[in-house]
């Protein structure tokens, strides 16, 4: 998406400040050094790991703090470890960026999921993926902002839903599954320290996020294949839906907001007059306010409710 805000000339951004991103980076890599010996111990202290659990496996990219390339070098790696694990020629703990690329055409030009950190658990069963979240905010003991969790967990279900897909594709789900439940790690008040939060229940994260891919490629088979045309071109002309917490997470929030404006939708107020006016303009919903004579069912509804609020 930061591709197609350059088009729309908007500068595009990663939502968060350079030195949120370099802590986040930093925390990592303490994380991680020395074949993720700090993030062992704090999953052994949590009872995710057990303390007679081995092995690393990182398949993060050198941007990143690891020795890969590219994406294509980590979803190689990672597809080569779990067959792997589902025939037991290897055993690992703890792996740093497990990367999948979804088979179907979920998000254009393509669905690669990166998952934070994945602990591999049932060391004398089947191997069993759990799911973990690195965040840089810190657990304040039980006080830490419900916002940020339910996004971390949010997150992870994604990858919880996404790992599931890509052992299906790999035919391993009869042999590797992926926990339900998975873990937040967080950093410790003032110090770059982990705190897990084990136990985090994924099971409504992990549907939503099912639905929602669903959901993506239904939208994606209405856009171009992208060897036929240009997908930034393709996106760029399909339909928006702006709503308020697009400011939050997409570059091309300016753009859809001032289309929103243009076409004088209400949700340029809120989603309050959204809801209020419905399919009602706001250039409409003034000409009723000044006597016009509605002229659907949808305006003189708006004008009752109107006339009630205003007694």
């Amino acid at each position: 998406m930061a591709e197609v805000a350059t088009a729309d000339g908007v500068p595009p951004s990663t939502g968060q400040s350079p030195f949120a991103i370099a802590r986040g980076q930093t925390f990592e890599r303490i994380l991680f050094r020395n074949n993720g010996k700090t993030l062992h111990e704090a999953l052994v202290e949590a009872g995710v790991l057990s303390s007679r659990s081995k092995g690393f496996a990182d398949f993060r990219l050198r941007m990143n703090g690891g020795r890969l390339r590219d994406h294509d070098q980590a979803i190689a790696g990672t597809s080569k470890l779990l067959q792997a694990l589902a025939t037991g020629k290897e055993k690992v703990a703890i792996i740093a960026s497990a990367t999948v690329r979804l088979p179907r055409l979920i998000m254009l030009p393509e669905t690669i999921l990166v998952s934070d950190v994945v602990a591999v658990t049932g060391e004398r069963k089947a191997p069993v993926l759990v799911v973990g979240e690195i965040k840089t905010y810190p657990d304040r003991g039980g006080h830490t902002d419900g916002g940020e969790l339910a996004q971390a967990r949010a997150q992870a279900g994604v990858y919880v839903h996404g790992l599931r897909t890509a052992l299906t594709e790999l035919g391993l789900a009869a042999s590797i599954s992926v926990a339900s439940e998975g873990f937040l790690v967080l950093s410790r008040p003032g110090v770059n320290r982990p705190s897990i939060r084990a136990g985090e229940d994924l099971r409504f994260q992990a549907w939503r996020a099912e639905r929602g891919f669903k959901q993506l490629e239904e939208a994606a088979k209405g856009l171009p294949p992208p060897g036929d045309k240009d997908p930034i071109a393709a996106i760029r002309g399909a339909e928006t839906d702006y709503r308020q917490e697009c400011v939050a997470f997409c570059d091309r929030a300016p753009v859809c907001f001032a289309r929103a404006v243009r076409e004088s939708n209400p949700i340029v107020l809120g989603e309050d007059a959204a809801r209020f006016l419905g399919k009602v303009s706001l250039h409409r919903a003034v000409a009723l306010i000044e006597g016009a004579k509605p002229a659907d069912a949808g305006e003189r509804d708006v004008v009752r409710r109107m006339g009630i609020a205003a007694t």
